[in-house]
């Protein structure tokens, strides 16, 4: 293969690849504006969402919120934030609750349901399409695929 057909190539997947990794890398953590908190690790988000911390580094309680099974963002955050699918996840949260260690953090069926849970709420952490964060929200966590 002549080069030029090679960098036509390599630059043909890239392009249509590139829709892909944006359309992931728009799933953002959302904490409620008034909360102080600006910005979070990954580890710090993936130990308050499966229960792990109860509290925000500056001490407000942390109130996670989640998406519904059936909607498409809860699967594309945890494959992002922990390399888990639905069920790892769901199994976790059903081997906490049967052990009487803690409860799954309360489940929406919408965005807009995740940022009217977190603007309520003084700790209160979701996540969300960076497209649909607004004033209401501040965004501490960006997920990358």
């Amino acid at each position: 293969m002549k080069p030029s057909r090679l960098h036509s190539l390599v630059l043909l997947v890239w392009l249509v690849l590139l829709p892909v990794r944006e359309a992931l890398a728009d799933l953002v953590v959302v904490v409620n504006a008034r909360n102080g908190v600006a910005v979070m690790t990954r580890n710090e988000v993936a130990n308050i969402f499966f229960g792990r911390y109860r509290q925000f580094f500056n001490g407000v309680e942390a109130q996670p919120v989640d998406l519904a099974d059936s909607h498409p963002d809860r699967a594309r955050f945890y494959a992002a934030l922990v390399g888990k699918d639905l069920s790892d996840v769901n199994a976790y949260w059903s081997r906490q609750v049967f052990s009487g260690r803690m409860q799954a953090p309360p489940r929406v069926g919408s965005t807009e349901e995740v940022l009217k849970w977190v603007s309520s709420h003084p700790g209160g952490i979701g996540f969300v399409d960076l497209a649909k964060a607004d004033a209401r929200v501040r965004v501490v966590y960006e997920l990358v695929p």
